[in-house]
């Protein structure tokens, strides 16, 4: 039986996690016709829960935003998967992606947390649009433990 983790605990555990690695999958769904679309996007994870990533104005996944921004975000340590199984650890973050724009307080801010982590992130995401996942439900999964550590942020606001 695993052990039950507190809000705080699954948060800090998840942004550790989102720490080590440099990219994620976001999982959109395409505005032309409905299906899934996954793809592979530098990030930071904000010990908030937020995601910030930053994409041009052409690829798939911002049309795809721009129409339904609904979305799934996915960290995971898969590296570990070649020496320890048991070590596979795995954040989905649900929520909704928006564009943060240029002029608006939170930006430049934002920009330098990205920055922080990434800089080719950052470089790409100045040159087009900053996205910010705000997040309805955290899911932490560690290593074969069958419990699912969530953090519903039901109508609050990720800070």
């Amino acid at each position: 039986m695993s052990e039950q983790l507190s809000r705080e605990e699954i948060l800090e555990q998840a942004y550790r996690l989102g720490l080590d690695q440099l990219g994620g999958t976001l999982a959109t769904t395409h505005a032309e016709d409905g299906t899934p679309y996954v793809t592979f996007v530098l990030f930071h994870l904000r010990p908030n829960g937020e995601v910030l990533f930053g994409s041009g104005t052409r690829p798939q996944h911002t049309r795809n935003i721009r129409a339904t921004p609904e979305v799934s975000f996915l960290i995971d340590n898969r590296e570990v998967i070649r020496s320890d199984w048991t070590a596979f650890n795995r954040v989905v973050i649900e929520g909704r992606a928006e564009e943060v724009a240029r002029e608006s307080e939170a930006y430049t801010p934002l920009l330098q947390e990205l920055e922080a982590k990434n800089k080719m992130a950052a470089v790409f995401t100045d040159r087009g649009i900053l996205f910010r996942i705000r997040p309805r439900r955290l899911i932490l999964m560690r290593g074969f433990e069958a419990a699912r550590h969530i953090v519903d942020f039901g109508s609050d606001e990720a800070e």
